[in-house]
């Protein structure tokens, strides 16, 4: 092993073009909780390009710290070393992970606690696709609305964006878990969609969505507010032309029967950037007290949510993978060295299912 790797990282924020930036740092050394994982392939996350660009920066700065920085936050690789106080992994172990940071490097120290062993069945391009958007899709379905193998079953699930990563990711999750599945996504993407197994495919370009469904019992919003999705991403939510898509989404929701609504895009990151950390933290907390509000008073539970790394849930995904439940879903693969032509390619919005940095070696 060599006492420096290649990484992309950034130094200020900006676009792709400007910003990302090909170096040789030292390799970082793990701590004694931690594995040092030499990377075979990363992936690109639309958060990656929020961060790259500077929305969020706040909230980013007390997470991971100032800048520079190695984005990314998928991993999958061979573990090169173990912190002492490390014993569930050793040298040579495949493993996958979605660390807070640091994945666009050839090496990736990351906890023990976050890691798993690679599906069998996947290749590290197939694997490294997978964490980040599982346990985003995990900590939102699981954690805040409280489904699993056994609550899921027949429940009505409405998940929009359905053929990006998170969305892709939790169709076929809710599938395997024998919930019913109605799907909203663009016309391009529709056939893709129905091959992950959802029960109902919408074409929200062509289709008023809100007309033909009702008495959902969770809604996972992969959008948001429009104003805050744009704010966010530097794109336009593509779900036709809703002025408040949440608010058409709570639409097809149970009232008074427990409906659960869970959003992974929550204005935080923009109320941070935009009054500064204490004040965003305090209108954010005032946005969410009034939304939930809203909604209890209509019998349901409301939720922002937010990626939360485990290992012990990484080690259940890899079970469904291996059992054939859930696919990866690949759209494109780059080389480390052109990873400002994929994200580039991210901030499109063209992607179908996760862009893939392979790291080589």
């Amino acid at each position: 092993m060599t006492p420096t790797m290649r990484a992309v990282r950034i130094s200020r924020y900006g676009p792709a073009a400007e910003v990302l930036e090909m170096v040789n740092v030292p390799v970082p050394v793990p701590k004694p909780d931690e594995i040092l994982v030499r990377s075979r392939a990363t992936a690109i996350n639309p958060v990656d390009c929020t961060a790259r660009s500077g929305y969020g920066r706040e909230v980013f700065r007390a997470l991971w710290g100032p800048l520079p920085l190695i984005l990314g936050r998928d991993v999958s690789g061979t573990v090169a070393a173990v912190g002492e106080a490390v014993t569930e992994f050793s040298p040579g172990d495949e493993v996958y992970a979605a660390p807070h940071i640091g994945c666009y490097a050839e090496y990736v120290v990351v906890k023990a606690a976050h890691a798993a062993r690679k599906p069998r069945n996947l290749n590290h391009h197939e694997a490294a696709s997978l964490p980040f958007v599982a346990l985003t899709t995990w900590t939102a379905l699981v954690e805040h609305a409280g489904l699993s193998p056994d609550t899921a079953a027949g429940k009505r699930i409405i998940i929009p964006r359905a053929a990006g990563g998170v969305g892709s990711f939790a169709v076929q999750l809710m599938k395997a878990w024998g919930a019913h599945v109605i799907a909203l996504c663009g016309s391009r993407n529709v056939e893709l969609v129905r091959s992950l197994g959802a029960d109902e495919v919408i074409d929200y370009n062509s289709t008023d969505f809100t007309r033909a469904v009702r008495d959902c019992d969770v809604a996972l919003d992969t959008i948001g507010k429009p104003s805050d999705f744009e704010s966010m991403t530097g794109m336009r939510p593509n779900a036709g032309s809703a002025e408040d898509f949440d608010e058409k989404l709570m639409s097809v929701l149970k009232v008074d029967a427990g409906a659960v609504y869970v959003t992974i895009c929550s204005p935080k990151l923009v109320l941070a950037d935009r009054y500064g950390p204490e004040e965003g933290a305090r209108r954010a907390e005032e946005t969410f007290r009034a939304r939930a509000a809203a909604q209890a008073a209509k019998g349901r539970r409301y939720h922002w949510s937010f990626c939360t790394p485990s290992g012990a849930a990484l080690e259940e995904v890899a079970r469904l993978v291996e059992s054939g439940a859930i696919r990866p879903v690949v759209d494109r693969i780059f080389p480390l060295a052109e990873m400002v032509a994929a994200h580039e390619y991210c901030e499109s919005g063209r992607a179908q299912g996760k862009i893939v940095i392979d790291i080589g070696g």
